[in-house]
């Protein structure tokens, strides 16, 4: 008896830790989610700047919900932050596919997360039947 319920405890310290490793890896997919977004947001604003001629008047987001007017001057190029501090000067297309390159490793990334999380549910869902059925023979 006292090896059962000590199986049981095991069971159930195991399921509480795979719980918790659950609600971490969905909010890390939230994230990752959230992140997808915001580069298809960011290659669509892409493709509607490659429509604008110079000198145009637009729009332009300082914050969110904050606008200020200004003229664009040059559409040939971009000024892309690739990390540290450090801005490399980009057409719109090699951003455009800088962008998309960036989705399709964040996509596999996603893809990961996943199919662990898959793996993780259906081992505690496994665990969650091992324990009720102890619970049930008493």
């Amino acid at each position: 008896m006292e090896n059962r319920e000590k199986k049981a405890q095991e069971m159930y310290m195991e399921f509480q830790m795979l719980d918790q490793h659950i609600k971490q890896l969905q909010k890390q997919l939230e994230a990752v989610t959230h992140q997808l977004i915001e580069l298809a947001v960011t290659d669509n604003s892409l493709e509607e700047f490659n429509k604008i001629s110079s000198g145009k008047e637009i729009f332009v987001p300082l914050s969110s919900g904050i606008f200020a007017k200004a003229s664009v001057k040059d559409t040939s190029e971009l000024l892309v932050n690739i990390g540290a501090n450090v801005v490399v000067k980009k057409d719109v297309d090699s951003t455009k596919k800088l962008i998309q390159k960036q989705m399709e490793e964040i996509k596999k990334i996603q893809g990961q997360m996943i199919r662990e999380l898959e793996k993780l549910t259906s081992h505690a869902a496994q665990l969650e039947m091992q324990l009720q059925s102890m619970v049930a023979q008493g």
